[in-house]
């Protein structure tokens, strides 16, 4: 049997539990306070070692916050990541997707004018997101509602 074939009820648990909250992040910790207030007895290593495994399988993209720490979010489609942009608030941390013409047409000179083909998956843009700029710079609690501003994204 492929490591990480059994599907246990705590795999299930943290499973459900990452696609109900499809566009937020979280660092193993988080998972591990979340699950266990819900009544779910599960460690530390195993939510580890199966956000590792998603990670691996491209249902969870795993990445560095601007603190450094290691967060997990899950994703529907593995591709879904390959054509668009992110960007990460330096301020609560929130990683944002951004399918945005100006990024594409950006690519496409890099490439074009510099020989340099940008990877959409490996590209975060870090910068301060409308919420914590309205809020003074306070680290508030959001999710995906942040680009809806702009008419050309997302």
């Amino acid at each position: 049997m492929t490591r990480g074939a059994y599907n246990t009820r705590q795999k299930r648990e943290l499973l459900n539990f990452l696609q109900e909250r499809s566009m937020q992040h979280f660092s193993v910790d988080e998972v591990v306070f979340e699950l266990q207030d819900r009544g779910e007895k599960i460690g530390r290593s195993t939510v580890y070692r199966y956000l590792e495994l998603l990670a691996e399988q491209g249902s969870v993209r795993k990445y560095q916050s601007v603190q450094g720490i290691t967060q997990y979010q899950h994703v529907a489609d593995a591709s879904s990541c390959d054509d668009h942009f992110h960007m990460m608030c330096s301020r609560c941390g929130n990683l944002m997707h951004v399918d945005c013409g100006v990024m594409r047409a950006m690519t496409e000179h890099l490439m074009k004018h510099h020989g340099f083909r940008l990877d959409p998956r490996e590209t975060i843009l870090v910068g301060v997101c409308e919420k914590c700029r309205v809020a003074g710079g306070e680290a508030v609690e959001h999710g995906a509602d942040c680009h809806e501003g702009c008419h050309d994204c997302l």
